[in-house]
């Protein structure tokens, strides 16, 4: 009977985020083997390249259930409460995934591996036309006040990514490791305050 791993593909991908983030995306998979407490050859029995260790550790090409959920999804009445819950599952991933996401623009074109160049569309411009096709429905049952979609999804998205990028900023300038810079926000309160102010101008007549 074949022994159980000592370690996890999660403690794995732990070890590997905290140096990509640390060095970049050139950092040494034996610098995340040792890391890891594991030999070099281990990472390669269950990642088959530092690339796919690279996206993997680091998440970002990765598509959230509630994204996928949300292109098919269909509006409610109680779309007040369908729009509170949708962006305070975003303002999550962003707290996530968005000093990850930083740290790979501050790499530069040549360093960035091949599946993180265009065509691929950065998560927020993907989560924004997803959003806006989503509001369009619920604008088209009656549910909210006929406006620009896309509009309302950009104030959205552009709000909540703002407040990460400033909260992030303020604990990078404070010496924070990236890993360490996920922001303090109170993301029930901040998205009620989001919703209640755009609520005057999409709210139902």
């Amino acid at each position: 009977m074949a022994r159980p791993p000592k370690i996890s593909n999660e403690d794995i991908l732990t070890a590997a985020r905290q140096v990509f983030l640390e060095q970049g995306i050139g950092a040494s998979t034996v610098t995340i083997a040792k890391r890891a407490g594991i030999s070099e050859a281990s990472i390669f029995k269950r990642f088959a390249t530092k690339q796919a260790l690279f996206l993997a550790a680091m998440g970002i090409t990765v598509e959230p259930d509630w994204v996928k959920a949300l292109a098919t999804q269909t509006p409610t009445v109680d779309i007040k409460s369908d729009l509170t819950d949708l962006c305070e599952r975003m303002l999550s991933f962003y707290q996530e995934v968005l000093p990850r996401m930083l740290m790979l623009m501050s790499q530069g074109r040549r360093s960035r591996p091949p599946q993180l160049m265009p065509p691929l569309i950065p998560p927020p411009i993907h989560h924004k036309r997803v959003l806006a096709n989503f509001i369009a429905r619920a604008m088209g049952k009656g549910y909210l006040r006929r406006g620009n979609p896309d509009m309302i999804a950009s104030m959205i998205v552009g709000t909540l990514l703002n407040t990460i990028i400033e909260q992030t900023m303020l604990k990078r300038m404070s010496g924070a490791m990236p890993e360490e810079s996920q922001p303090d926000v109170n993301v029930q309160k901040l998205v009620r305050e989001l919703i209640d102010t755009l609520w005057i101008g999409i709210g139902p007549e």
